[in-house]
């Protein structure tokens, strides 16, 4: 019960953040987690709190979603999905974190790369990357930014796109670690039931719609430019917890 009181008003708040910029606020979450719970569980509480909270996103800026990446972004996915469900793969709670640290930082080492989501042969990619992102490090919105930043489309339609785009992400997730859990008999949290999901995703609907109607105060520039400086802060901060744990 302790752990409920403590993730609760975390939900709303990193739901109220991915409202705003449309990311970052899984990141906390996910470090949060994983810290708390043991991974398999914080991998699919995480799933459905975000699944919500990026579907709600993705329904209240529906109108905006540009529905043309989709096809080959599914198809990246489901090669991921393929080579994950073979070897059975998943992470220790460090290297999660250093992991979850680490991508916000890759645009800043590839900056010649000139990814646009709208171009099939990047659709394609960001399938194959946030999936494997996400099924790696339970997260993957940093990444997912990269093929968004040289994009033509406006505040609204990223913000929509990718809402939907995460949706799928993490109902996948859950369903691959649901898989571990049940092919292992790996016991889940007791997080993981009927009254602690409920609160948890009122919490996280309300904390996305209030950060949907402070989008709408937000200008264009100064999105883009917010948007970068927190999720590299919050990445720092992640990446060092994680060295830490690895090395202790």
């Amino acid at each position: 019960m302790s752990d409920l009181f403590l993730l609760t008003p975390v939900v709303v708040v990193t739901s109220l953040l991915s409202g705003v910029i449309g990311m970052a606020g899984g990141i906390i979450l996910m470090a949060v987690l994983v810290s708390v719970i043991p991974v398999a569980s914080a991998m699919i509480l995480h799933g459905i709190v975000q699944a919500t909270a990026n579907g709600s996103r993705f329904w209240f800026n529906r109108h905006h979603m540009t529905w043309s990446i989709l096809p080959p972004f599914a198809i990246g996915v489901a090669i991921v999905i393929s080579i994950f469900m073979v070897f059975s793969i998943r992470l220790p709670t460090p290297y999660i974190l250093i992991l979850i640290g680490a991508l916000p930082f890759l645009p800043w080492l590839v900056p010649k790369l000139k990814l646009e989501i709208l171009r099939s042969r990047d659709s394609f990619v960001c399938g194959v990357v946030v999936t494997t992102a996400t099924l790696l490090a339970g997260t993957a919105g940093p990444l997912l930014d990269m093929f968004y930043q040289q994009s033509k489309l406006n505040r609204f339609a990223i913000v929509a796109t990718k809402a939907l785009t995460q949706t799928g992400s993490h109902l996948i997730k859950i369903g691959y670690f649901g898989w571990l859990v049940w092919s292992t008999d790996e016991p889940l949290d007791d997080l993981i039931s009927f009254g602690p999901i409920v609160i948890l995703l009122v919490g996280s609907v309300a904390g996305t719609y209030i950060g949907t109607l402070l989008l709408q105060r937000i200008e264009e520039r100064p999105f883009r430019k917010v948007t970068n400086w927190i999720i590299l802060v919050l990445a720092f901060l992640v990446l060092v917890r994680g060295v830490r744990q690895a090395l202790n």
